[in-house]
């Protein structure tokens, strides 16, 4: 198995709490995928542009990194698992 650059614009249903972001379904190609499982959290900093990483798993597209841009308020999928 293998990661496969995606870097495009989805749309999410997301929780937001104190402290806390988790992500619960997106859109994507047209198609609507539950999140199963988050298996990690990290942000990253780009020079002063923050963005929240989601290890996640999802309904009917396995693993995949999603990011949400703090500055533009933007959700993306940034990778997907591919079975080699």
């Amino acid at each position: 198995m293998h990661y496969e650059k995606m870097n495009e614009p989805i749309e999410m249903i997301a929780h937001f709490a104190p402290g806390k972001l988790q992500p619960l379904r997106f859109l994507w190609k047209g198609r609507a995928h539950k999140i199963e499982t988050v298996r990690g959290r990290w942000t990253t900093l780009e020079g002063q542009r923050k963005s929240y990483r989601f290890a996640i798993h999802a309904e009917g597209i396995g693993g995949c990194e999603l990011a949400f841009e703090l500055e533009t308020m933007l959700w993306s999928i940034q990778t997907i698992a591919v079975d080699s």
